[in-house]
């Protein structure tokens, strides 16, 4: 339970930076729109760098909204202002996003971040009531001995709960008239005088357009699963009799779903609820950027200053003593360049008295 100190604290970064997060939220929107909807080749190096940068968004904008403790899961819909609406929409992002990712070795690591992304969403919009849908828990052991199993079982879970829904045909129908209701609200949304219900309607029709898109997007991990899983065989078993011999190279960092918790007990509660999961708290998400050097260590970062200042001031004390050494020495040698210099500076002195020079304007 958090504190009053913690709630003071909370409301104080919740008056300051909500126009901050609302901000951050837009142009990553944007971004993400602009992604969906380019015809450049997804695997491009430009699209990759554009999807990294807006997953870096969102998932800053997910910890932003984890700080000030935004979403309770005691409220209702109705008691959710209407500019908080948007948020929930971040894993559902984030999840789309991730499986646009591309040029990795590990693909069944990334549908299974996606996949904790979508069912994150599916959880969190279910509890407060903009679906029925039944999200199946998703079990993730550690043994690498059930691996297959465990893919052919939650494969199983995923397509249940879409044949549960509804048909194919019966979503896409709903999705259709979404996208065409969201096409008449956004029209409205230029409007500076617009009703708050038509910005409230076009939020939530946004929210369960992606719960369709989501449910569609389950059913392909759990179609891709199963392929992934016999490749990854396939690849074990050909090294293993020498078909294939590859250098070992040290794998890249792997990726983290961010999802919507301040600490560890609403981890066990939003989410997926298992604490096997690798799901980061605000804090565990800080200190990893921290370790990764994304963000500076508040720490470290005066002393590093400090440091920086003096070592430059030494520097330049030594390098000043260094040349008058220097000149000194070419001096008793008798550098012809040097007395040429002395010479001409003496002359100059004779000819130029101290404190002449310009002297108009003066009386």
């Amino acid at each position: 339970m958090a504190t009053s100190q913690e709630n003071s604290s909370n409301f104080e970064y919740d008056s300051k930076n909500a126009t901050t997060l609302s901000d951050l939220f837009d142009k990553a929107f944007e971004l993400f729109n602009n992604i969906n909807n380019t015809d450049e080749p997804t695997n491009s190096p430009k699209i990759q760098s554009d999807i990294r940068r807006t997953m870096n968004m969102f998932e800053e904008a997910t910890r932003l909204v984890s700080i000030v403790d935004m979403f309770s899961q005691n409220e209702s819909l109705e008691e959710v202002a209407t500019e908080n609406l948007k948020y929930f929409l971040l894993p559902a992002f984030l999840g789309t996003l991730t499986t646009k990712i591309s040029n990795t070795d590990d693909r069944m690591h990334i549908v299974n971040i996606a996949e904790i992304y979508f069912l994150d969403f599916l959880k969190r919009v279910k509890a407060y009531g903009l679906t029925d849908i039944e999200v199946p828990e998703i079990k993730m052991e550690r043994d690498r001995e059930g691996q297959q199993e465990r893919v052919r079982t939650n494969a199983e879970l995923i397509t249940e709960m879409v044949n549960r829904r509804n048909t194919k045909l019966q979503r896409y129908k709903e999705q259709k008239e979404l996208e065409s209701r969201l096409k008449i609200l956004k029209e409205n949304l230029s409007n500076p005088n617009i009703d708050d219900e038509i910005k409230r309607e076009y939020i939530v029709s946004l929210i369960k357009l992606y719960v369709n898109l989501t449910i569609e997007e389950l059913a392909s991990i759990a179609a891709e699963k199963p392929i992934l899983e016999h490749m990854k065989n396939m690849r074990r078993t050909e090294t293993a009799s020498g078909k294939i011999l590859q250098k070992r190279r040290p794998s890249p960092p792997k990726l983290q779903p961010i999802i919507i918790t301040r600490d560890e007990v609403q981890k066990k509660v939003f989410g997926i609820g298992y604490p096997s999961l690798p799901v980061l708290t605000v804090q565990e998400f800080y200190d990893q950027r921290v370790k990764d050097g994304d963000w500076p260590d508040r720490s470290q970062q005066h002393q590093t200053n400090a440091k920086c200042m003096q070592n430059l001031a030494n520097s330049q004390g030594e390098d000043n003593e260094q040349e008058d050494v220097k000149k000194e020495e070419m001096i008793e040698a008798d550098n012809p360049e040097i007395l040429g210099q002395l010479r001409a500076m003496d002359e100059y002195k004779d000819s130029h008295r101290r404190g002449w020079g310009n002297r108009a304007n003066r009386s």
